[in-house]
């Protein structure tokens, strides 16, 4: 029940009542949730708390909505920009998920000459590896590969990045403020080792996301490589009208290429 009493808004206290009942399976994915006016019923609210309570789930991609027929749990998929930017345990812990982290691989390399040039860095150069699997929920969801520059960011060798996010410990151990990221996202059949790791078939769809993090002054500070599993991540992309966001086709079927589209 909902406490009238607290400081917390009624409709948040709604709102975790059902993303508790939705996170437990009380309410299972493709499953009808109560409606506005059964949440008024229920909790004694007015029927723009319920509203607002719903919408709140709506947003965050829990439930969503059918019209004339209600609204119902989503199936289970983790709505992410999947942005580089992005602290991947932070993001979705906020949302409610239970994250872990597996750390594969932390040791120093020598760049090839692919993350030499993404890096701006001499090719042969030493560069710090970061390899990680992510759980979600204890499903494995995410293969994250990162490359550092090792002359800059030595200190996160000494860092336990099963606990410690990434993002973060660059930050405060190495002083370097991430201020944007240029990702590129693709969809391609999982690798005969990354199946593995994420216990799926092979031959099944994932999206890979390759993106170079930058400071402030545009100098590239991490190379990240990540392998996210098709059938727990939903790709969400959030476009304000300005001009950092563009579209890039490749490799069209000519025949599109030639007639202009479908």
């Amino acid at each position: 029940m909902v406490d009238k009493s607290s400081s917390v808004p009624l409709y948040i206290q709604i709102r975790d009542i059902l993303h508790e009942q939705i996170r437990s399976g009380e309410l299972a994915p493709g499953v009808q949730v109560p409606s506005e006016l059964e949440l008024v019923g229920r909790y004694s609210v007015s029927r723009m708390t319920a509203r607002k309570a719903l919408d709140e789930l709506v947003k965050a991609s829990m439930l969503y909505r059918q019209r004339g027929k209600g609204t119902f749990v989503t199936q289970n998929v983790v709505s992410y920009g999947l942005s580089t930017m992005l602290s991947f345990s932070g993001t979705l812990r906020a949302l409610g998920y239970q994250v872990e982290t597996r750390v594969l691989y932390q040791d120093v390399i020598l760049a090839s000459a692919d993350v030499a040039e993404k890096l701006n860095l001499k090719p042969g150069g030493e560069v710090i590896l970061v390899r990680r699997l992510r759980y979600v929920d204890s499903r494995p969801a995410a293969i994250h590969t990162s490359f550092l520059d090792y002359q800059v960011y030595a200190p996160l060798l000494k860092i336990d990045l099963s606990r410690e996010s990434l993002l973060e410990s660059i930050e405060r151990a190495c002083g370097m403020r991430v201020a944007y990221a240029k990702d590129s996202v693709q969809a391609t059949l999982v690798s005969g080792e990354d199946m593995g790791l994420l216990e799926i078939p092979r031959g099944s769809p994932v999206l890979d996301v390759e993106g170079v993090a930058f400071t402030e002054f545009g100098q590239p500070t991490r190379l990240t490589k990540a392998v996210y599993r098709s059938d727990l991540f939903r790709l969400v992309v959030t476009n304000r009208g300005d001009l950092g966001t563009a579209l890039t086709v490749t490799n069209l079927p000519e025949r599109l290429l030639q007639d202009g589209g479908p």
